[in-house]
């Protein structure tokens, strides 16, 4: 640590020794460090400050009605692309730059200075920051409106392009779409038109529509077996039964009633029971259904029966007229009452009518669902095939219609967008800060320069003197000289300054702080002209002119 330490001592010895060269040196590089400083340019800065506001209360209000505008998204956008070239030239033509460039590459790097030299600060609150530094202050102020003007002018008119844009391109879309949708509506219609009585109905598709038809023969089959096993159970109940002769206190000639005639009545009120199913059937199907084919089959065959029935009742009052005279002759002496028929025989007959008339009914019936089977059986290749096509021309026609209906939904929202767009409650631009003209230069930073460049003058007037110590060798301690020569050092002898000497070794350091604090009295002359602007350098000039 001593060795250290006395190395040290040596060093300073040396600088020391060769103080006057230092303070030299530190001199020149301090005049010529400030005089360079005094002549930098000045560059003036103007900023402004500008709040933009999103938070429309138009928002929370058409949300869901109306297509909302990111004014984030534009905003951040239109910050990164607020120093494009179209802007920047933008920029140059507004402020009269362009007047002094007279070649392509001048202007070139123009536009570069200009994207380097223009800067935009945003902050978390969407505060904006323009600044811009130029050699005039004039300059500075107009190239920061202009740039102000164009981020306020391009966000807002962007947003009613995007608007205009989005408009047309739905408009051309819903000509597009409704084209499309006449046409699948036309091919729909010719096609439903051409293949008549071939389209799927609401049973289901042409294998569903036959395995119904089959299912509904299978149970005509079914009924048409039970109404044979009934009537064959009603006629053997019939054989069983005979009228009843009762007795009465006189006897009418003729007053004996013919089972035909509850017969006829029977069928009068089975053709009125089957109108009834008919008129129903109506309601739910068309004439060619099989149900409703069977149920008029069957109501003309009893309505020709009942039309048969008169007829043979005609024969027989023939037959009785040619007999009456003879029965007047055989009046009994017992009072014979009229023959009237049994009750429960009348109604075996009128059972036996009914299920003559479900057999007629099922048998009409499993005739049109054998034809219908049939039918659809031959169409096993064509059916299919329609319905396919049907299927495909159906589902074209559904999708072009959906999205038409889609797109005028969103035009009616783009309508309502673009209306929020262009209202000013939509962003709000508020300047915080107007860009002006400033007065004093913000660089360079002269106070700053001005003190780096003394202890930069300091530090090389030092390091100058160091350097001549150490070409110019000299030993100020025994450690250094027994270090350098190898030799031991017995003893040191000291110096004895006479009193010239000591004034002089005196008026020496005198002068050499003086001259070290002349150099820190001009600094400090320098930092208060700039700091407190007291206009030195106008001053001097007015003294000497």
């Amino acid at each position: 640590m001593d060795k250290i330490w006395s190395q040290i001592y040596g060093y300073w010895c040396g600088i020391q020794h060769y103080r006057w060269y230092g303070i030299l040196g530190a001199w020149v590089i301090a005049i010529v460090g400030w005089a360079y400083v005094i002549h930098m340019p000045n560059k003036y800065e103007s900023t402004a400050r500008v709040y933009v506001d999103t938070e429309s209360l138009l928002r929370p209000l058409l949300s869901g009605l109306a297509v909302q505008p990111n004014v984030e998204q534009r905003l951040s956008i239109m910050t990164q692309t607020l120093l494009s070239q179209p802007n920047l030239d933008k920029v140059i033509q507004q402020t009269d730059m362009d007047l002094s460039i007279k070649t392509p590459k001048e202007k070139e790097i123009l536009l570069k200075e200009l994207k380097q030299a223009i800067k935009l600060q945003v902050s978390k609150d969407n505060l904006y920051q323009i600044s811009y530094e130029a050699s005039e202050s004039q300059l500075a102020r107009r190239v920061v409106q202009s740039i102000l003007n164009i981020f306020v002018e391009k966000t807002l008119g962007s947003s009613q392009s995007d608007s205009t844009n989005a408009r047309q391109f739905i408009e051309q879309q819903i000509k597009v779409y409704e084209e499309l949708l006449n046409s699948s509506e036309k091919e729909l219609m010719d096609f439903k038109r051409e293949h008549v009585g071939l389209m799927p109905s609401e049973k289901g598709d042409y294998y569903q529509r036959l395995q119904g038809e089959l299912e509904k023969l299978e149970d005509a089959h079914t009924k048409f077996n039970i109404a044979k096993s009934r009537r064959e159970a009603i006629k053997r109940q019939l054989g069983g039964e005979a009228p009843v002769i009762g007795f009465g206190s006189s006897y009418e000639a003729g007053s004996i009633k013919d089972p035909i005639g509850s017969i006829t009545g029977a069928g009068d009120m089975r053709i009125q029971l089957l109108q009834e199913q008919l008129n129903e059937a109506l309601l739910k199907y068309t004439d060619k259904h099989p149900d409703v084919t069977a149920l008029k089959e069957t109501i003309a065959m009893l309505r020709r029966k009942k039309d048969e029935s008169p007829s043979k009742n005609s024969a027989n009052n023939k037959m009785n007229d040619a007999s009456g005279g003879e029965a007047e002759k055989y009046q009994p002496e017992i009072n014979l009452s009229p023959l009237a028929g049994n009750f429960y025989y009348q109604q075996m007959q009128v059972s036996l009518a009914e299920a003559d008339a479900e057999i007629a009914t099922q048998k009409a019936r499993i005739d049109a669902l054998d034809k219908s089977v049939s039918h659809l059986r031959e169409l096993v290749d064509t059916i299919p095939k329609v319905e396919v096509e049907l299927a495909v021309l159906t589902r074209d026609y559904g999708v072009y219609k959906k999205n038409y209906e889609q797109l005028l939904a969103r035009r009616e929202s783009a309508k309502i967008g673009g209306n929020v767009d262009e209202s000013p409650e939509n962003v709000k631009f508020r300047i915080v800060d107007p860009p002006t003209e400033p007065v004093i230069p913000s660089s360079p930073k002269r106070p700053l320069l001005i003190t780096a460049v003394l202890f930069v003058a300091i530090g090389a007037g030092a390091a100058f003197a160091f350097l001549l110590s150490q070409l110019k060798l000299v030993f100020y301690t025994r450690e250094n000289l027994e270090d350098t020569t190898g030799v031991p050092v017995l003893g040191i002898v000291s110096v004895a300054i006479s009193g010239g000497d000591l004034r002089k070794k005196r008026a020496d350091i005198i002068y050499f702080f003086s001259a070290l604090g002349v150099l820190v009295a001009g600094y400090g002359l320098l930092i208060a002209n700039y700091l407190f602007n007291i206009q030195l350098f106008s001053m001097v000039k007015k003294l000497v002119s």
